[in-house]
Parts: structure tokens; sequence; C-alpha cells
């Protein structure tokens, strides 16, 4: 999906790092040149040094994208998709399921949630990562209450997975 996107700043490999990073960051490039996070403008000094570059690969990265009609409307609409709360599970009383695998792998989300539905388990939150944008792609799982530790064999089971965490 995103291959064809990306495959576009072959030539320009710092550009390339921009665009993951807009991309997994779901930043939205606008039409005065800027970029934001839904309404909040981000400052390209800022993005720049995230990456390890010069805002002017920032301001290259945001013109090639406006002047290719695809691009412009993909990243001229792109949102956020909200704050993943793994990190602050433990605060909440929340309990976090981290699953890497093939990603072309079918199903892999559907049986986990067989596996906690026949659990009385609730997933309250549940993100996966693009295998195109990230180099090891997982999906994460937040439930409505803390994991035992007797699901990792379970979950390790479903063809695709090949690592399971719980936290």
């Amino acid at each position: 999906m995103w291959n064809e996107t990306i495959s576009k700043f072959d030539k320009y490999p710092s550009q390339q790092k921009v665009i993951k990073k807009i991309l997994n960051l779901g930043l939205r490039v606008s039409e005065d040149k800027k970029v934001y996070c839904q309404d909040v403008e981000i400052n390209m000094s800022s993005l720049a040094k995230s990456l390890n570059t010069d805002r002017r690969v920032i301001i290259s990265t945001i013109e090639n994208i406006l002047k290719d009609d695809d691009l412009k409307q993909i990243f001229t609409n792109i949102q956020p998709a909200g704050p993943i709360l793994s990190n602050i599970s433990q605060q909440l009383g929340l309990g976090v399921i981290e699953i890497e695998g093939n990603a072309q792998e079918c199903g892999i989300l559907k049986k986990v949630t067989e596996i906690l539905a026949e659990r009385n388990i609730n997933i309250q939150q549940a993100h996966a990562t693009d295998p195109y944008i990230t180099q090891i792609p997982h999906l994460t799982l937040i439930t409505d209450k803390t994991i035992s530790g007797n699901l990792i064999q379970l979950l390790l089971k479903i063809d695709g997975v090949t690592k399971v965490s719980i936290y």
C-alpha cells in the first residue's frame, strides 16, 4: 500500500525518512507548506532534529508532496490515531498484549480476539503498526484487565505469530 508512495522518494533518501516519520506520527501537510498534528502546528526544526536532518529537507519534502496530486491527496488528509495507552496501562489497571509476527498472515487479530473473548477479556484499544512504515510490525492490544502469563503459549500457537509479550 505505502510502497508506491514511499518509492516516489527513492532518489531522495532523506526525504523518504521524512515521509515515513510523517506517516508514522499521523501528521498532516497543509497547503501553506506547514505540518500539523490535527490543528497543532509542528515546528519544522524540531521535526528535522528528530530525524537528524536539516529543516530544509523537511521543506523540500513538503514541496514535493504538494506538487504531486496523489501525494497531496494523501498527506493533506491524514489524521493521527490518538493516544496509545500501553505505557500507562499499569496506572489505569489495564493489561497489554504485544504480538509480533508475519503481517501478511490473515486472521491473527481475529484469532487473538476469539481467545480473549473466550476468557471474558475485553479489548479497550487495538493498535497495529504498518509493516511498510515500521521495521518490525506488531499488534498492541490494551485489555480491560491484566493478563496472566499462561496466555502466551496459547497465542504463540496462532499461525504467523512469532513473539508475544504480556504486561
